[in-house]
């Protein structure tokens, strides 16, 4: 019988550099060794990563001992090895049943293959039987769990990552970060930020949403201190900035928050969404002039954000600007239109005694609009003036049919007595 000094010893000449020495001798003892001999040959093949080697062995013993699961597994691991995985599912597949614990080892080693290839249903249902025949190891509970969340079903990982708590799971497996990100896909913001707090494993996608989730939840003393602490460990991870500023705002630190979101623009420079958020900044401080600056050049980077067109346009229109209300959208329709656009120049239009063009622009948008109050109040002042009582009504009473809201129910209701009176 092959004894472990011997294999020792065709080691220390693999490492000595005497491949050819060594490989023929374990060919030798391939011939001249028992079945015991040969199983323990293809181990040290496999640990070698000479798989096809260890598949020749298993092969042949496979075939005069097709009922051990051991010699079974043994040859599946070593398909594996080689990528060829279609004939180790055939060998798992047939595993005898019998014996528990090589069952469940085929189960595991077959989810991992199906789930390779895609197959997430078939790699659940191996787990769920693995399960089944042994409910409380810790490892396949976690597995399951894990292999839930990896697929989005979440409802069903909460559970499972719930019992381990309960269970002998190595204390090495730091699980509590993926349980978080679980609870967090089913709304459970409180429980996750609970096991965010309790997980070790601190990388930047960890940090990050343990950050996320005390944001999301109003926790921000929380979600300021881990997106620092993701900014320490790495300042080039752009994607914190802008929720960074928004923990800092929503704390008043404003300054504060300026200061972060300018980093990210550095980091980040083709990012609109950063620049209408600084500018949103500066209006808080009352500073029109550069958050008018920061919206122009959110809008040169993406001529199509709807929240920097509409951002800049009220600016500018609330400052009395109808010049440069008209100028912004006249460049902007070079790259694209909006009702909203359409619509702050027909407000502009008015303010600059341009009626006729105002009354062609409202009208051009009156459907879209319908349903909107402000824009019906609008709307009707205009046609009033312009001699169109009648239409300003029907238009008002139309919006109000539309209308839910109970004050602005109210509002239209006295703006169509008021013209009621005029009769």
């Amino acid at each position: 019988m092959l004894d472990e000094s011997e294999l020792n010893h065709i080691v220390e000449m693999l490492e000595a550099g005497e491949t050819e020495h060594a490989l023929h001798h374990l060919e030798s003892l391939e011939k001249e060794g028992s079945d015991e001999d040969r199983l323990a040959i293809a181990d040290l093949y496999l640990e070698l990563g000479l798989a096809d080697r260890a598949v020749n062995v298993l092969a042949a013993l496979y075939v005069d001992y097709a009922g051990n699961p051991h010699v079974a597994l043994s040859l599946a691991e070593a398909y594996l090895d080689s990528d060829r995985e279609e004939e180790a599912i055939a060998v798992l597949e047939k595993v005898d049943t019998k014996d528990r614990e090589a069952h469940v080892r085929s189960l595991v080693l077959l989810a991992d293959l199906y789930q390779s290839q895609g197959l997430d249903e078939v790699a659940v249902k191996k787990l769920l039987e693995a399960l089944e025949t042994n409910p409380d190891e810790p490892l396949l509970v976690y597995g399951l769990a894990e292999l839930y969340a990896s697929i989005g079903s979440f409802e069903q990982a909460v559970p499972l990552y719930a019992r381990l708590p309960h269970l002998a799971l190595p204390e090495e497996i730091d699980y509590q970060a993926d349980y978080a990100e679980a609870l967090t896909m089913i709304g459970s913001f409180e429980e996750a930020l609970v096991e965010f707090e309790k997980s070790t494993g601190r990388n930047l996608n960890t940090v990050f949403g343990h950050a996320m989730t005390a944001h999301r939840i109003g926790r921000d003393e929380v979600a300021v201190k881990q997106f620092e602490e993701l900014r320490t460990m790495d300042p080039d991870f752009t994607s914190l900035y802008l929720p960074y500023t928004e923990a800092l705002e929503a704390l008043g630190r404003i300054d504060e928050a300026l200061e972060m979101i300018g980093q990210g623009i550095e980091r980040d420079d083709y990012n609109d969404e950063l620049r209408t958020v600084k500018a949103k900044l500066f209006l808080r401080q009352g500073a029109t002039d550069e958050a008018v600056t920061e919206l122009r050049e959110a809008l040169a980077l993406n001529p199509e954000s709807l929240e920097a067109t509409e951002l800049l346009l009220s600016v500018l229109f609330e400052a009395g600007d109808m010049d440069a209300v008209i100028e912004t959208i006249d460049a902007l329709e070079d790259h694209s239109t909006s009702p909203l656009m359409t619509w702050y120049k027909a407000k502009a239009a008015y303010e600059l005694e341009a009626y006729e063009e105002a009354v062609a622009l409202y009208e051009s948008i009156e459907d879209v609009y319908k349903e909107d109050v402000s824009f019906a109040t609008e709307w009707a002042t205009l046609l009033v003036e312009e001699g169109q009582r009648d239409k300003a009504k029907r238009m008002l009473e139309q919006t109000l049919a539309l209308t839910v809201d109970v004050d602005d129910r109210q509002a239209l209701e006295e703006r169509l007595d008021s013209l009621a009176d005029r009769d």
